[in-house]
Parts: structure tokens; sequence; C-alpha cells
């Protein structure tokens, strides 16, 4: 399967020892793959990882003593070079995106295909990063209204969000520059950044979209 000249080194962190055994027997009967180790306990996994420092990790989340999510943490911390792909059948969209932030560079559900797991396993070894497409749709559903709040509450001034709040209460632009001293001319050009950071075209739509994102009230 893989097609580095050594064989990728895994280990598999897994509470459930037949689980363990047929991840371990499956990796093992396939040509390019290494099984290094097979642990239970997130402890076991941290100090495994500092010893054999193997190329991917195979990390469950829910282990004995230290969950897999805190034991990828401290392996990212402790051993930054070993990749780790999470592999569980918790595959909401907050468990993402907390493996995410714990440092795993893949997410796999336990349901993929074997197929897919190699894949992802490949391509952790090779410096990448692996999100299986059954997870992938959700977790961008969750972040994208994150991602938007702060991409538009950073960007946009405060004066730049004075205007949008007299705008949301029906004010003209005169009405604005009069509220704010300032002349016609720089309402439009704060209008004109504001329609631009926001990804609108009019006076309605920035309303609209700031109402519901919460920029005004």
């Amino acid at each position: 399967m893989a097609s580095r000249q050594q064989p990728v080194r895994v280990a598999i962190a897994e509470d459930h020892a037949l689980v363990a055994e047929a991840l371990a027997t499956m990796f093992s009967l396939v040509d390019g793959f290494e099984v290094v180790g097979s642990v239970t306990s997130g402890d076991d996994a941290v100090a495994l990882a500092e010893r054999l420092r193997p190329d991917v990790f195979l990390m469950d989340v829910a282990l004995v003593g230290l969950n897999g999510l805190e034991a990828t943490r401290q392996i990212t911390a402790k051993a930054p070079e070993v990749q780790v792909l999470v592999l569980t059948m918790h595959d909401d969209a907050a468990t993402v995106a907390r493996a995410v932030a714990a440092g795993a560079a893949g997410f796999v559900p336990k349901n993929a295909k074997r197929e897919v797991l190699f894949r992802a396993v490949e391509a952790l070894a090779e410096g990448g990063g692996y999100l299986d497409e059954q997870v992938m749709r959700p977790f961008l559903s969750a972040v994208q209204p994150l991602v938007d709040d702060l991409m538009s509450g950073e960007r946009l001034t405060e004066r730049e969000l004075d205007v949008l709040r007299l705008l949301s209460h029906g004010r003209s632009t005169r009405d604005i520059a009069q509220a704010l001293v300032v002349s016609d001319e720089t309402v439009k050009s704060h209008l004109t950044h504001i329609y631009q950071k926001l990804g609108v075209g009019d006076r309605t739509s920035a309303v609209a979209l700031a109402l519901r994102r919460g920029l005004v009230s």
C-alpha cells in the first residue's frame, strides 16, 4: 500500500482488545505497514509515543484513564513528529473539532472502509492530513458560522459598526453623517468598506446579515 521505501510504523491506542487485535492484524497483513505497539490507556499511549516514535498513532477517544484527546494533546507536545489519526465511533462535529484542537492530523470514523483507513495513514505518514468525507461536511457546517462571526467581528472597525448600527435603525446617509459628525462622503466610504467585508451589495443585505450574526440589535 505505502509507496515509501521504509514501512509506515503504526501504533494503536484502543481500549477494546478485540478491536486492537483486529487493527494490528489488518495492518500487519499489508505490505508497507509495520505495527510497533498497541496500548489500551492514554497514559501508555503517550509513553509509547515518546519511546518508539511511530510515524502514525491510531487513537481512539475512549481509553482507559487519560482519554484519547488529552493523550493526543500530550503526544503532539512531547513527540511532535508522531502524527495522530483519531479513529473512533464518536464522529460528531464537536468531537472532530476537539480532536483537531488537540493536534490530531486526521480523523476517520470506525465504520470507514479499510482502504480509507490505509489511505489516511499513508497521508499522515507523508506529512499531510486526512478528514474523512463522512465527517467533513458536518464539521465544516458546524464551524462555518463561527468563522463568519469571527471574520466579520474582527474585520469591521468600531466606526464601521457605528455606521452599521445607525443603518439598521433606518437612518439615511445624511442622518448617519450628522449623527457621527462626518461628511456624507465619509459615510459612503464606510458603507463601501462594510459591503466589501460582509460580502454584500447593498444596505438591506448588510443590515440583514448584521442582524443574523448579532453585530447589531
